[in-house]
């Protein structure tokens, strides 16, 4: 949540600030769009589950704010969220409690990280490949739409129906989106094989 908030922070920093073409403003609002339902899912789990839920409204209302998009004053509230994750982390002794964590949690670790890379890929190569392509005329890549659909095809190595890019720029980013890809694919092929090894242990065991 902290990576994301940070995220979305720059996101709209750069929106706001920097981003004249409509199309990429439509890039990066679907983007926030996307990060704001992981936020409002995990509003929903962490009163779900909280101990006492009046306790955690108390300043959980910030995140149930900060996931509403196309808001700007609300989506400011993510700082909250940011703040409270940092005291948490302030809150840990050493790295070493970090490093003991993480190893107790490897594959949590690597899902998240697995997560995270694609997730930055496909909204990043979105925003690049429009800037690559703007002004080439042979080019199929001219609106959000067009950057959005090829960025998630070319992660999932799709051959039919993904626009060409023309520039060398282009060419380029959409290589990088295939080797993600790839990667993506290595870790559901690795999860898949690591359940079926845990299932047999577990039907094993349960048989001895």
């Amino acid at each position: 949540m902290l990576v994301l908030s940070v995220y979305a922070l720059v996101s709209l920093s750069i929106e706001t600030m920097v981003v004249d073409d409509p199309e990429l403003r439509r890039v990066l609002q679907v983007t926030d769009l996307v990060i704001c339902a992981f936020f409002l899912i995990d509003f929903v789990v962490l009163l779900a589950t909280a101990p006492d839920r009046r306790a955690y409204l108390r300043w959980g209302w910030l995140d149930l704010i900060a996931s509403i998009p196309m808001i700007d004053p609300f989506r400011w509230g993510r700082l909250a969220r940011i703040v409270r994750v940092i005291r948490i982390l302030r809150a840990v002794k050493s790295f070493r409690v970090i490093f003991t964590t993480v190893r107790a949690s490897p594959f949590k670790t690597l899902s998240v990280m697995t997560f995270l890379v694609v997730f930055f890929s496909f909204s990043i190569a979105a925003g690049l490949i429009l800037g690559f392509e703007s002004g080439v005329a042979a080019s199929g890549i001219a609106t959000a739409t067009d950057a959005l659909w090829w960025s998630l095809l070319s992660i999932l190595n799709a051959k039919a129906g993904v626009p060409v890019p023309v520039s060398a720029e282009g060419i380029l980013l959409g290589v990088y989106l295939n080797k993600i890809g790839l990667l993506l694919f290595a870790y559901l092929n690795g999860s898949i094989i690591a359940w079926l090894i845990s299932s047999r242990r577990s039907t094993a065991s349960g048989d001895d």
